[in-house]
């Protein structure tokens, strides 16, 4: 079955963003959910279906992925055929590409451990956890509180350790702060609000420079989405 990179990924069409959740059944693993989001002609793919590909693919970054360079991570992955324009995958890709850069340097956290394999892979798992749609149901983007996941991990946050805790609530509640843009929701502008803010805090609050952060203006996206708000965006790139 063929996927569509935008919207319902079974036929295209533009989904719906209902205000209530309703029960509905995936069309490919058959699982049960609720959603307040549906395709107008009755198809539904779980979260766990729409980003599996994409997963699997940060996944597999994780262990063969070279660059120091996090948003060489974030290009390789938007432009891979897993990741579709707008989806929870997203969620993952900001904790992946800033603990990839890292390992790859050979930083350490605060307590002198490495980052390994595995703590990349225990962001994109946390990342996973948050649902699709979360920016418009829940009062907080995914992408944002993936940037307090990559965060979190480098500190070794808990919900006990005070200090810890609260670098990553700033970062999150640092991007939620850029996201506040009265603009329709844009998977790929937040993921660069979460990775200026996480690239930014590792800068100023433990030294770490992990390159240069998204530029304004510099999205080569917006022609593949229906909804870009262009001029509006700070990353539009003037397709």
């Amino acid at each position: 079955m063929a996927e569509h990179n935008l919207d319902c990924m079974v036929c295209g069409t533009k989904l719906e963003y209902g205000t209530a959740e309703k029960e509905q059944v995936c069309i490919y693993c058959g699982g049960t959910g609720s959603s307040p989001i549906f395709c107008p002609k009755g198809h539904f793919v779980c979260d766990t279906c729409h980003s599996r590909d994409a997963i699997a693919f940060l996944e597999k970054l994780a262990h063969i992925e070279k660059s120091p360079n996090p948003m060489d991570v974030v290009d390789r992955a938007m432009t891979h055929p897993s990741f579709k324009f707008h989806g929870p995958e997203h969620h993952s890709l900001i904790p992946a590409a800033i603990l990839i850069a890292m390992k790859n340097r050979g930083i350490t956290r605060p307590d002198g451990s490495p980052i390994t394999t595995e703590v990349v892979l225990e962001g994109i798992n946390r990342g996973a956890k948050i649902p699709g749609g979360f920016c418009g149901y829940a009062g907080t983007c995914g992408a944002c509180v993936g940037a307090g996941v990559s965060v979190a991990l480098f500190v070794g946050a808990t919900p006990t350790k005070g200090p810890e805790r609260t670098v990553a609530h700033k970062a999150t509640a640092t991007a939620l702060t850029m996201s506040q843009d009265d603009l329709r929701r844009c998977c790929k502008r937040a993921t660069y609000y979460g990775m200026k803010t996480a690239m930014d805090i590792l800068r100023e609050e433990y030294g770490i420079d992990l390159g240069e952060p998204p530029e304004l203006k510099s999205c080569k996206y917006s022609t593949r989405s229906r909804d870009c708000q262009e001029e509006l965006c700070p990353f539009f790139g003037g397709e």
